[in-house]
């Protein structure tokens, strides 16, 4: 323990070398470790998603009509979830965490006196909505009340003149690039709309960032590492006026790049490589997906062909087999969501894989919440009911359960294609068939003489197995299926037929339905990937835009309707969406115009007048400060030590048929880049956990951000950490002969710059002290002093400046 005090008490006053976390976000109770449910009310949403889906429409539909206002009955009012925890006359109506203890739960029961509503009790499954939405510590979604300051829709369902003129359902238009007074500023046409924003409120940007600073944060967006010693001398010392966007172009053609940034697109794809949910069976083959977003990244594939091939790419027209197979991977994406695969409701289980599936695909391309219009029309944006059946109708065209290779018959399973020809797969099936023979003969074989014949036999069979064919999880085209709607989301209760088309606001109802002998999901794609699409470009510019500055321009990235924030900068929006289009769909042409601009390369250091007018930094007066997601963490810390394996692509999952994952032990340990190491449901890694890894179960397009203990704690106990930090210490000794020489190598390596005097002292002493109290333990003074230059390494690792980018 003294050891450990006098590391906290060392780095507490060393600078730079702090442990200060310095985020502004703190998370409290359970909305820091909620985890997605498992049960089959809780459709595997967590969180704000829960809520919005599940919980909102339930309240509005049931309870806000005396419960909300003024004149909210028993003084409840369910305007927030801070009036929820206050309560009514009766106290708290949430105990979150537990619903036993919550009166919300006891009165829906209609297990006391009291019984709500009071026309009659709830059905079962919303009871259970309940229960498990407290049993997630009751989380609140978007900043409006439960039927509050976004109007609830009532009556008979019609689309509006002023529906569709909201802002994100109205076209793209091109706006005029507004004027400014300091027109010397600006480096761009993102400058414009920035500038003019700040002068119209009285306020100015920041001060350019020093160069290691821009280089740091640069390389850091681009491609998750730190940059060299090397490449931050090269940089600093370049005076060509074409530096900065040499270093740009640099980065973007790296490998790293699409490492860096499919590992944003699979937050939002909700990539993993187990199930989860009731049967958490291991994805052996969701790593094809993976590379194939990583090579299309590198690729600069245009993002409307992006999009194509992940919601149709087994429809595409292709050049030849190669081509063929990577669109089909493509569509691993409509596959790899959690499942309920021991469900025995068949029914059931795939209208709630179809359910999954548009979540995905609406949220992650358009930024829209459809799959609230499951069972009601959507209380708050224009999506009927209707809608969201035609939509579905597309997907039950889809095959997407049923597995090619013989499994579990207790479970269904998700589709998978062959990547090699038939005639491979039918060799491998009839062998084992043959050895599924020979087992079932050896259980009923009784003579010790015939036990011993069939043994060699099986022996012999399993010598000349061939080897499995490769597969990939992949949809495929099913009976071409016209849903009904399904009342209150009930399938025994059917409504009105849904020809499958695409949503009535955004012109669906304009269009030719989809073709009777075709699923629908080329023409989907089609019309998601439309330059006519208000949706599509501008959800895409944003999420770059987020991964650049923190914040996106709408910062409610996966909700774009009444529940969301409106945009910041509207008409920067627009500007950017029309470019993005225009340049082909180029992610990279959009991230050098973003990263070019004078907004990008502001200082991020605090002015207490601008602070004061603008504290969310909403107006970009300057860039915001912010910590290092954690896969860039775990590789930055492997880049100092010298141990990262750049290898690319290929698997860590050492068998060919999936495994429950309680019984398949899997290797976190290796030295690859995070994007690389198995994402398992229920089992995160914990160094990627404890550094608000996004929730694999569900579309994320804006992580959390928490500041707990426990982040401290792990940078300073992590087996990991430890491991690395040992073995950066020994690298030094190779790079200096002088403790000064090693201390300012560390820094560069770490760091990114030059320590101070006062800092190379303040280590000098703490080496000091720290060889010093280990001298009753270790007699060995080489020893002591090594262990000391460990102790300091874990410093820098655990320093504020390590984990934060400027």
């Amino acid at each position: 323990m003294r050891v450990s005090a006098l590391i906290l008490s060392t780095v507490a006053t060393a600078g730079t070398i702090g442990l200060a976390l310095g985020s502004s976000r703190p998370a409290t109770g359970a909305a820091a470790v909620a985890t997605p449910p498992t049960t089959a009310a809780g459709a595997n949403l967590a969180g704000a998603d829960f809520f919005e889906a599940k919980i909102r429409p339930l309240l509005v539909e049931q309870c806000v009509a005396c419960h909300q206002g003024a004149k909210a009955q028993g003084g409840l009012d369910l305007k927030s979830r801070e009036a929820l925890m206050t309560g009514g006359v009766l106290g708290p109506a949430v105990v979150p965490g537990d619903p036993d203890k919550s009166l919300l739960v006891q009165v829906v029961r209609y297990g006391g006196h009291l019984k709500m509503p009071p026309k009659g009790k709830l059905p079962t499954e919303q009871i259970a909505l309940l229960e498990e939405w407290v049993r997630q510590g009751a989380p609140w979604g978007a900043t409006a009340p439960a039927g509050g300051a976004a109007t609830v829709r009532r009556g008979q369902f019609r689309i509006t003149d002023a529906d569709r003129r909201t802002w994100a359902f109205a076209p793209v238009r091109e706006p005029k690039l507004p004027a400014v007074k300091n027109a010397k500023w600006g480096r761009n046409g993102v400058d414009r709309f920035v500038l003019a924003r700040l002068e119209k409120a009285g306020l100015k940007p920041n001060p350019w960032a020093d160069r290691r600073t821009l280089l740091r944060r640069a390389t850091f967006d681009l491609t998750g590492l730190p940059p060299t010693p090397e490449e931050t001398e090269a940089f600093q010392g370049d005076r060509r006026p074409d530096a900065y966007e040499r270093v740009i172009d640099r980065l973007l053609a790296s490998p790293s790049y699409g490492e860096r940034w499919g590992r944003h697109w699979l937050d939002i794809a909700r990539y993993a490589d187990s199930n989860g949910a009731d049967w958490n069976e291991v994805f052996p083959n969701a790593w094809r997906y993976r590379d194939w977003v990583i090579r299309s990244l590198n690729a600069d594939k245009p993002y409307d062909q992006f999009i194509r091939e992940q919601i149709a790419g087994d429809l595409l027209p292709s050049a030849n087999e190669e081509q063929r197979l990577e669109r089909m991977v493509a569509t691993g994406v409509l596959v790899m969501g959690p499942k309920l695969l021991a469900q025995q409701d068949r029914v059931q289980l795939g209208l709630d894989v179809i359910d999954e599936q548009i979540d995905l695909t609406t949220k992650a391309f358009m930024g829209i919440t459809v799959s609230c219009a499951r069972c009601h029309d959507h209380k708050f944006d224009p999506i009927s009911t209707k809608d969201y059946y035609a939509l579905a109708g597309i997907f039950k065209s889809t095959q997407t359960l049923g597995s090619t290779l013989p499994r579990n018959s207790r479970v269904m399973y998700w589709h998978e294609r062959p990547l090699v020809p038939e005639t491979v797969v039918k060799n491998w099936e009839t062998h084992q068939q043959a050895l599924r023979k020979m087992q079932d003969a050896m259980k009923k074989a009784k003579e010790a003489t015939e036990k011993e014949r069939l043994t060699a036999e099986l022996k012999d069979l399993e010598a000349k197995a061939p080897p499995a064919p490769a597969l990939a999880m992949a949809v495929t085209e099913a009976k071409p299926t016209t849903m009904r709607v399904h009342l209150r989301g009930n399938y025994r209760n059917l409504g009105d037929e849904a020809p499958r088309r695409f949503l009535t606001v955004l012109g669906g109802d304009m269009l030719p339905e989809v073709p009777a002998d075709r699923s629908g999901r080329l023409e989907l794609a089609e019309w998601i990937a439309s330059p006519r699409n208000p949706l599509t470009a501008r959800v895409m510019v944003n999420r770059v835009w987020q991964g650049h500055f923190g914040e996106g321009l709408v910062r409610t990235p996966d909700n774009w309707g009444k529940l969301g924030e409106k945009p910041s900068h509207p008409e920067l929006l627009d500007y950017l969406a029309l470019r993005f289009v225009g340049d082909g769909w180029s992610l990279k042409k959009l991230h050098r115009h973003i990263m070019l601009s004078a907004a990008y390369q502001q200082s991020s250091a605090h002015r207490a007048d601008a602070y004061a007018r603008d504290p969310e930094n909403r107006l970009l007066w300057r860039m915001n400060r912010r910590r290092l997601e954690a896969e860039a963490i775990r590789d930055a810390v492997l880049h100092a030590s010298g141990q990262l394996d750049p290898t690319a692509g290929g698997t860590l999952i050492t068998k060919t048929l999936g495994f429950p994952v309680k019984e398949f032990p899997i290797n976190f340990e290796v030295p690859r880049r995070s994007v690389y190491l198995p994402v398992v449901r229920g089992g995160v890694y914990p160094v990627l956990r404890g550094f608000d890894f996004a929730d694999p179960s569900i579309v994320v397009g804006k992580r959390d951000r928490t500041t707990v203990s426990t982040q401290a704690l792990l940078m300073m106990n992590s087996p990991f950490v430890l491991e690395q930090s040992r073995k950066f210490a020994d690298s030094l000794g190779q790079l200096a002969d002088t403790d000064r020489g090693r201390i300012e190598a560390a820094y560069r390596r770490a760091l990114g710059r030059v320590p101070s005097s006062g800092e190379v002292a303040r280590v000098e002493k703490f080496l000091d002290g720290y060889a010093g109290e280990l001298t009753t333990k270790e007699p060995d003074p080489e020893k002591r002093r090594q262990e000391a230059w460990r102790a300091f390494s874990q410093t820098l690792f655990a320093s504020s400046e390590f984990r934060y980018v400027d």
